[in-house]
């Protein structure tokens, strides 16, 4: 996955010295995906760094499977990815909270706050969420960090 995702940004650099206009990029991984990977890549590619900044990594969680794909026994040497993208989420959305009770919400709330305590969770049915969760987050902005309050975050 790697060299197809360095190859993609780069013809989309391309693409923008050419007078593209491009206003964002969203990478989406259908299903259950390490984002690993995908952070790896932008960490260790200046010049990929140089043009283009990783805004955030945002996990949408099925409220209602969730608990069963975080307790899923996984083979020695895999790990579980349900659980690496709630670790590695900045924000998490909590979708299908229409099929569970308010009782269970909560539960599965404190398990991803157990899991990653300073991702701030969105509630979601039907995945609807505002357009300004989703961009211009800056979470691996270093400059941000003097501007937000993380362990506010983490109280939610």
């Amino acid at each position: 996955i790697r060299g197809d995702l360095v190859n993609g940004l780069q013809q989309i650099l391309v693409d923008m010295r050419n007078g593209g206009q491009i206003d964002a990029i969203m990478i989406e991984t259908t299903g259950m995906a390490d984002p690993v990977p995908i952070v790896r890549t932008f960490m260790s590619d200046p010049a990929l760094t140089e043009d283009l900044r990783l805004d955030a990594v945002i996990t949408m969680a099925d409220a209602k499977n969730l608990p069963g794909r975080l307790d899923d026994q996984v083979e020695d040497g895999k790990v579980n990815e349900a659980f690496q993208q709630i670790a590695f989420a900045d924000k998490i959305i909590l979708n299908k909270l229409d099929l569970i009770t308010a009782e269970q919400a909560i539960v599965v709330k404190d398990r991803i706050r157990k899991i990653n305590k300073y991702a701030k969770v969105v509630p979601a049915v039907r995945g609807r969420v505002k357009m300004a969760e989703l961009a211009d987050i800056r979470a691996h902005d270093i400059c941000n960090f003097a501007n937000e309050d993380i362990e506010k975050e983490a109280e939610i």
